[in-house]
């Protein structure tokens, strides 16, 4: 048979594209079957971190058994780049939230989801925590069944500096403690929480569902979604580091929050979750070229 025979060109199977294998990766549903998962198995899950904590070793012996006597308290280890704990004796959430910074941690998809909300309707944010007398806070994450106890030790280095998400040039307060409820409910450790989708960062925080594209929309599209008052974030592809702007390359495989654009010139703004008080403008080309998905959240006002 010839390799122009129709009958054996229509047998050949079809190439994925890397956007087509993104998109069967990221098939709905597939956050909050996590979530089920969790809350099935939450009891054993909680066990083994707690184990994984102990044998760490780095909780120390102090902070340990006072979290023990805690009934309910997640427990999970410092790590990756925390060595240690140290209580954030500082505000959990003042008057003027600043914004959140993503530290030594790759979880881009959470923290560019609160700063896409923090963005839009901070006080979203602020209505899922509610401080203990303690040193606790609970967290209600919307997507989450139940409730989540977190205390205030936060991870740090050996100076005692925190490594994790933080405040802006502040101390870890609000932005912290939805990381460690994150972390420890859903992904089962700081280190797990390395991995995921900024459509799954925001349905977690909103409980609502979230609009997933492959196509970058124009300024003039964005700018409408803004005055809606929904949340975007926006996510880089692995060559993203080849498309150079007014800050550097583009950092591959990260979330950035997207604030605004200007329909006359089609220029896009956005935050990185890393330096979240610099607004990187890009023109259509860049964006396009630079961004691989993009995720929208219903309007939140």
């Amino acid at each position: 048979m010839s390799a122009a025979d129709p009958k054996h060109i229509a047998r050949r199977p079809r190439v994925r594209t890397w956007r087509r294998t993104l998109r069967a990766l990221a098939r709905p549903g597939r956050a909050r079957d996590a979530l089920d998962d969790r809350a099935a198995g939450g009891a054993d899950k909680r066990a083994v971190g707690d184990e994984r904590a102990r044998a760490d070793g780095r909780a120390g012996a102090d902070g340990r058994a006072e979290l023990d006597a805690r009934p309910g308290l997640t427990q999970i280890s410092p790590g990756p780049a925390g060595t240690d704990w140290r209580l954030d004796d500082g505000p959990l959430w003042p008057p003027r939230p600043l914004r959140p910074q993503q530290g030594r941690l790759g979880d881009c998809w959470v923290l560019a989801s609160m700063l896409a909300i923090h963005e839009t309707a901070p006080e979203r944010l602020g209505d899922l925590l509610s401080a203990g007398a303690d040193d606790t806070v609970e967290v209600r994450l919307p997507a989450v069944p139940a409730p989540i106890l977190v205390d205030r030790r936060m991870p740090v280095v050996d100076g005692g500096r925190f490594v994790y998400g933080r405040r802006e040039g502040a101390n870890p307060g609000w932005v912290g403690v939805l990381e460690k409820a994150v972390a420890s409910h859903v992904a089962g450790g700081y280190g797990s929480l390395q991995r995921g989708f900024a459509r799954f960062g925001l349905e977690l925080l909103l409980g609502m569902p979230v609009h997933s594209s492959l196509r970058m929309p124009s300024a003039h599209r964005i700018d409408a979604w803004r005055q809606e008052h929904r949340a975007i974030a926006a996510s880089t592809h692995p060559l993203s580091g080849r498309v150079m702007t007014q800050h550097g390359p583009l950092p591959p495989n990260h979330v950035f929050a997207i604030v605004g654009a200007d329909p006359h010139s089609g220029h896009v703004h956005l935050r990185n979750p890393t330096r979240p008080g610099q607004v990187l403008v890009l023109d259509a080309r860049t964006f396009r070229r630079g961004f691989l998905s993009i995720d929208v959240s219903p309007p939140l006002r």
